[in-house]
This record gives structure tokens, sequence and C-alpha cells, in this order.
């Protein structure tokens, strides 16, 4: 009791209140980054048992909407190149472009591992992304499900082996997702981090079966499940297949992520910032429907994060020397743990070439999140009432 008497002596209760503040948002920040970030590189998928056959066939479904030329280009040779045994690419075109399906057929005629179905859509009849995916679920031949987008592609010709492996041990798989930038810089790099942070969260979550989150281009799930269920819930989103209806799945079943560079999929982003924020913004609207928990956990670490920052500016302008030093100490030890976390969980993620300008992250990202939650995503026919 004396020793506290002492400190509130020297430094006055407001001096001790703010060392006390420095010390438990350190504490906050070394739970994210050095306990909850730090399952992922922990992760093994290898160690879990097996509840089915080596190397399942996989059915790959992908919703094609309206003239796609790079889809034709390149991302269907990126699938149906892929080095797998057994599997298939179910393409579900939605458009009325009569040249652009012949293209496709054309495609299917020099692959017997590839699948074609085409549906009609225009300005007054809309279809949604989970009915085209409905559509092409019925036309897969094979129970295992694994889903991608256009303008995403493989990092790898081992990406559906690699997922496999996830069928082989749960009836839910998650890969990572790499956002691709036309340019390298410091406002790519804010975004790409951006998106790195988000899956970081998700991924640590998913690796203790509390999965939120997927990446749309790179999950799946088997039609057991998909029939267990009727099929995707949220009908009146347009989106929410990859995160809200597997928050349904997974009480039936644990999710098995899947996480190195060679099983990511890599899809590409519009380096303007506007458009940046339209795609996250979109790619935002099912947040409103997350768990209370997921809220919460991101507004701690962001907000501690801010918190902890200004706290230790103060704290270096007016304590004494001696708090001075220490407090430069817990801001230098927190970065080196920050770091430490970072380069491991992006590693086993797959990314590269994020540390030495993680700093420009660290202080910009709460803040970033903050410009992407002012405004909701107005897109047209994406919400249904």
């Amino acid at each position: 009791m004396q020793f506290f008497n002492d400190i509130l002596s020297h430094y006055s209760w407001q001096g001790t209140a703010l060392i006390g503040a420095i010390i438990l948002l350190f504490m906050v920040q070394f739970y994210y980054y050095a306990i909850r970030y730090n399952r992922i590189p922990r992760y093994r998928l290898l160690r879990r048992k097996k509840i089915t056959i080596d190397n399942p066939p996989i059915s790959i479904i992908v919703v094609v909407r309206g003239e796609n030329e790079h889809f034709l280009t390149d991302e269907c040779m990126a699938l149906l190149s892929q080095e797998y045994e057994c599997f298939e690419v179910v393409v579900v075109y939605v458009g009325g472009d009569l040249d652009y399906y012949a293209e496709l057929q054309r495609i299917k005629e020099q692959h017997s591992n590839m699948r074609l179905t085409k549906m009609g859509g225009n300005d007054r009849l809309y279809i949604t992304t989970k009915q085209a995916l409905n559509v092409g679920i019925k036309s897969a031949q094979y129970d295992n499900l694994l889903f991608t987008t256009t303008g995403s592609h493989p990092i790898s010709n081992e990406w559906v082996s690699l997922m496999a492996k996830g069928f082989e041990r749960n009836k839910i798989v998650i890969g990572p997702e790499l956002p691709e930038f036309d340019s390298d810089s410091p406002r790519s790099y804010l975004m790409r981090m951006t998106e790195f942070h988000r899956e970081r969260n998700a991924m640590a979550a998913a690796v203790s079966g509390k999965l939120y989150y997927a990446p749309r281009s790179n999950f799946g799930f088997t039609r057991e499940l998909y029939e267990m269920t009727r099929g995707f819930t949220h009908l009146n989103l347009d989106s929410g297949e990859n995160d809200l209806y597997l928050q349904t799945l997974v009480h039936y079943a644990r999710p098995a992520a899947v996480l190195a560079r060679r099983s990511a999929v890599a899809e590409k982003r519009d380096s303007s910032w506007h458009e940046w924020l339209e795609t996250m913004r979109y790619n935002s609207i099912t947040r409103h429907y997350y768990p209370a928990s997921v809220h919460q956990s991101s507004r701690r670490e962001f907000g501690s994060r801010i918190l902890f920052f200004l706290c230790t500016i103060v704290a270096l302008i007016i304590m004494p020397s001696e708090v001075k030093i220490g407090v430069a100490a817990l801001l230098l030890l927190r970065y080196m743990i920050v770091v430490w976390s970072t380069r491991r969980t992006a590693r086993k993620l797959g990314e590269r070439g994020l540390i030495m300008r993680y700093w420009m992250f660290d202080i910009a990202g709460p803040f970033i999140e903050y410009i992407i939650s002012l405004k909701r995503h107005d897109g047209k026919a994406k919400v249904w009432r």
C-alpha cells in the first residue's frame, strides 16, 4: 500500500491514471497480436482427422455476369488447368449475349471437365447471385462444392488439390484471398493492408471454430450441408453466401482453413480510392447482420490502438523523464510484437512485402475503417425488400 501511496504522491493521481491506462491498453494490444492473431500461424490443418476419402472429387462453381472478357481469356483457363485428379468447373452465365455464350460453349467443347448453363437477366428481372449459385449447385456432378468469382484467379495450379485437403477433414472449407492492385503506391498499400487486417480477424476466428466470414472467391461446403439447411439464407440480400450462410453452416460442422500461398486466390482491385471504397462498402453490406461479438472485437482492437497512441503521446510530452523512457520502451515493444505477429500471419495467408511500410497502416488503419463505415453502399438491385 505504501508503494502506491509513494507513486501517487510523486506523479499525482492524474499521472498515475495515465500510466495505468497505458499499461492496460498495451495488454489489450498484446492479446490481439501475440495471442489472437498468432493462432493463424500456429494452425495446422493436417493434424485433423480425415472424415472422407483421399482426393475427393470437387465441383468449382463460378457465376459469370455479362460479357467478362478476362474470364474468357485468363480466369477460365486458370480454373480448367488445375492439377487435380477429379474436378469440374461449373460456369453459370447470367446474360443475353449469344456470341459470348457461344465462346463459352467453344471452351466447353475443348474441355470435358467443364459444365455450362445459362440464365437470362435483364433490367426487369434481376437474377441474384444466390439464384445463380443454386442453379450451379444443381448442375454440379460432385458433392464437394468450391466457389470462386470472376475477377479472381488461383495463385497456383495446386489450388484445388490443397482445398481438397480441407474437404478430406471438414464439410466447410475456406482459403485466403489476396487483393491485387495495379500499382504499389502508398495508397494501394493502405488499401491492401485494410483488406489484410479484415481477413486476419476473420481467419483468427475461423481457426478457433467461430467462423463468421470467408472470401467470396475462395470458400466451399458439401452438398450434404447445403441440403440439410435447405439452401442459402437471407434471400432478401444479393450477398451473404460467403458469410451469413456460413454462419448458419458452422452450427453443423467446423470449418477447415487451408492457409498457404498456393491455396490463395488473387482478386483484382481498382487502384482508384473511390472505386475501392465502393467495393469495400458493397462487401460490408452484410456486416450489419454479424454477431455483436464480431463488431465489439474489431472496435476493441482499433479503439485500444488509437487510445494507446494518444496516451503515449501525452505521457511523452508531460511526464517526467523516467516515465518517458518507460513509455517509449512500451511503444517500441508493442511495435516489435505487432511486426513479428504480422510477418508470421502474412506468410501463412500468402501475403508478401508488408512489413517495411507497416507503420503507415498501424497509424492510419482505424481511420480508413471509419471512412468506409461513413456511408453504406447504394448499388442498384443489391438489397431486396
